[in-house]
């Protein structure tokens, strides 16, 4: 075969150079993902170059093939080295630098990246090239990666039409913009998903063969827009058409094969056909098998599937024997089918399968109890499944750099922490000594409202208050993104030279972020301690901060089994109620609530004898204040309009009042309640009052007197700082002015 590059002679532009270098057979030999031959004719054409404009082009396609191949660390390096003065070429290079960031997962630098880039090719008037409308596919991948549909659809959308127009309608750019498009659309709008699937595929059927993999590949993406739709039929005959293409292809077996199987075996499974589905199932792990042997992550959902299957039967033990060799499957070295055994939290393939697993494991454990054995070792193994989840959970949240991934990751935690509350509360119910068990379940009610926002406030604490310059939060941003990155790499099960450069790269990465951490906590130990350091909050720890007269009242609700948990915490210890939920709960808090905005009191009194029992547990009668930490729907209750005692009379004035016993306040979870414990002690204490006392008769507003006596008691029990505003100057002026932010506390009256 013959590798040229024709330079265009007379013509400065070095767009016209770029168009002239001779990149089709390159790009063809991509296309069939043959990488390695595609950078053999780039080497083959950079040895035959000889000016720096070619050299520039030539490097920046390497870099791309490199990127596609999986060689990210080459690909940066040679993008790194990469000096352009040439405004068009800085950009062609901007934009692959770009598809790197967003390849590392550093969307931050990759939106820096490609929207210079794009800015460029519009100043340079080269809007139209080829490099420009790759730039804006990336951007629509960064919209994607981000969770901005909307945008990426903008991008998408205005890429295919160039797309159209320079590479022409039949051609696989334009497919590929297709499949991108069916992507955006399938979580959201999965018959418009289809749409652009089939454009697809009908795109390829006239530039491909029957047999070739990208007729495979669309068939399959079709199959998966069915399922969503469950259209079951539909979905399992453009599934069996990839099957059929794919053992054509691999006759003795291939992954790509088993990827059908295993959507095969979902299909039937949701068509209530688990005998077929585990059939399938069955298929694809003795292909995965035969390939990856044990261990690779497509195997372990997969045996997460199968086993879910057994355990919708009832067939416990086998379902936790799948569940367990999917834990195995997914963990480099863990080997044990112990079912008391789980992996470490620090080794995986993929974290979010290995957090499935552990669930489905305590699922099944939880199950076999309350179906077969009453055995509580069960329920011990599927807390101590739960605790491993927890952590993993953690450590996911601690690698990841997308705010998105850490609230989507929100979903499968609450799972965990709901059914952490159940079984840690089923075994404080049948042992001697339930106070343990009682410690883990506040344990999982607590975590499921404070990990993300806790994680979130410690971040933005240390930011503020330690003093670290922003190069160094740059460097942590970098070395946890390289972290996520890697561990991405290896869940795609790479082959077994990549697995041991990724493996290389994961140590050495670590090791830096280790070394990073022993840095900060040397030199700025105000930021370690506040953002990496996250002990476990103890029951005793909030005894301690709490008055004899004050008590903690934390709230949880579990969807699954429709349970209320209330946790009860004085300085004399903990106690737990479990109360059923009732049906029409959403209808009474709103009855509640609204009948308190309209002062309604016949539906006050309605909603108040219910929720009042439900929501006020029976409290020593030392109790004077109470700190409620909600959950959920209970958010937006006001607890001081509850009831102390059932009510009898006929109007407002014969309410016993919550308010009127206890002072109530509010915190979002018991580590925030203790962090301003934290702060209020260090700090001396300041207060600003305001109290308009009297109102303008337009308002209709009656004058309330009290007030006044109110805020000037208030304001003496805080002798070394405090402000009060009354009558007229109590205004919207004042209450805005930047003096006001200096104060602890803010009393409105």
């Amino acid at each position: 075969m013959k590798y040229w590059l024709i330079f265009c002679l007379g013509i400065g532009s070095h767009l016209a150079l770029a168009q002239s270098i001779s990149f089709r057979s390159i790009d063809s030999l991509a296309s069939n993902a043959n990488y390695a031959q595609a950078i053999q004719q780039v080497d083959r054409l950079l040895s035959n170059s000889n000016t720096p404009s070619a050299d520039i082009l030539l490097k920046n396609k390497k870099a791309e093939l490199l990127l596609a191949q999986g060689n990210v660390n080459e690909a940066e390096g040679i993008l790194k080295n990469l000096s352009v003065s040439d405004r068009f070429l800085e950009a062609v290079v901007l934009s692959t630098r770009g598809k790197l960031n967003l390849t590392k997962g550093r969307f931050d630098l990759a939106k820096e990246n490609l929207e210079s880039a794009s800015n460029l090719f519009t100043e340079t008037q080269q809007s139209n090239s080829t490099e420009a409308i790759q730039c804006l596919a990336s951007l629509a991948s960064y919209y994607v990666a981000t969770g901005k549909y909307n945008q990426a659809e903008e991008f998408e959308t205005a890429a295919l039409q160039l797309k159209r127009k320079v590479k022409g309608e039949n051609s696989e750019e334009v497919a590929a913009s297709y499949n991108n498009l069916g992507l955006i659309y399938l979580a959201s709008d999965p018959d418009k998903a289809i749409e652009y699937y089939e454009k697809a595929l009908s795109t390829y059927q006239k530039i491909h063969d029957a047999n070739h993999p990208k007729m495979a590949i669309a068939n399959t993406n079709l199959g998966i827009a069915y399922n969503q739709l469950k259209l079951f039929g539909d979905a399992i005959n453009y599934f069996e058409a990839a099957k059929k293409i794919w053992e054509k292809i691999y006759p003795n077996g291939h992954p790509n094969q088993s990827i059908v199987l295993r959507n095969l075996g979902r299909a039937y499974a949701l068509q209530k056909n688990p005998k077929a589905a585990m059939e399938y199932y069955k298929q694809a792990i003795a292909i995965y098998q035969k390939a990856y042997e044990n261990k690779h992550p497509d195997l372990a959902s997969t045996y997460n599937e199968l086993g879910a299957i057994y355990l919708g039967q009832n067939n416990y033990d086998e379902a936790i024997t799948h569940f367990q060799l999917a834990l195995i499957a997914n963990s480099p070295s863990f080997q044990s089918e112990d079912i008391k055994q789980n992996p470490s939290g620090i080794e995986f393939y993929n974290p979010s399968v290995l957090v499935y697993s552990l669930n489905l494991k305590a699922q099944a454990l939880e199950e076999k109890y309350l179906g077969k054995t009453l055995k509580l070792e069960d329920l011990k193994i599927a807390l101590n499944c739960l605790y491993s989840s927890d952590s993993l959970i953690d450590e996911i949240r601690h690698q990841s750099s997308d705010e998105n991934d850490k609230l989507a990751l929100g979903s499968r935690a609450s799972e965990v922490y709901e059914d952490g509350v159940r079984i840690a509360m089923t075994i404080s119910e049948n042992v001697l000594r339930p106070q343990p068990y009682l410690e883990k379940a506040f344990y999982f009610a607590e975590k499921s409202k404070s990990a993300v926002l806790q994680e979130s406030i410690a971040d933005a604490q240390a930011k503020s208050f330690s003093g670290i310059p922003p190069a160094l939060l740059e460097e942590e941003k970098t070395i946890k993104s390289t972290i996520a990155f890697v561990t991405q790499k290896l869940a795609q099960k790479p082959s077994e030279q990549e697995v041991q450069q990724l493996r290389t790269q994961l140590f050495n990465a670590n090791a830096s972020y280790r070394s990073f951490i022993t840095k900060l906590e040397k030199e700025y130990p105000n930021y370690f301690n506040l953002k990496f350091s996250q002990p476990t909050l103890k029951v005793s720890e909030i005894q301690r901060t709490i008055s004899n007269e004050t008590a903690v009242l934390s709230y949880f609700i579990a969807d699954k089994n429709k349970k209320l948990y209330i946790f009860q915490i004085t300085s004399k210890g903990l106690k737990a109620k479990t109360v059923s939920l009732p049906s029409d709960l959403d209808r009474t808090i709103k009855g509640f609530t609204n009948s308190v905005l309209n002062s309604e009191f016949k539906t006050y009194r309605k909603a108040t004898n219910i929720l009042s029992p439900l929501l006020l547990p029976s409290l020593p009668i030392s109790i004077r204040e109470l700190i409620i930490i909600p959950t959920g729907k209970l958010s937006t209750l006001p607890f001081e309009a509850l009831a102390t005692e059932r009510i009898k009379g006929e109007d407002f004035s014969q309410v016993a009042f919550a308010t009127q016993r206890y002072a109530i306040g509010y915190e979002f979870s018991s580590s925030l309640l203790m962090q301003k414990k934290d702060i209020s002690e260090a700090a001396s204490p300041s207060i600003f009052l305001c109290a308009p006392v009297k109102f303008d008769e337009q308002t209709g507003l009656s004058e309330l007197p009290g007030t006044q006596l109110e805020v000037n008691t208030i304001a003496n029990l805080f002798q070394g700082r405090n402000k009060s505003v009354l009558f007229a100057d109590a205004n919207e002026v004042t209450i805005k002015s930047p003096e006001v932010s200096s104060y602890q506390y803010l009393h409105f009256a």
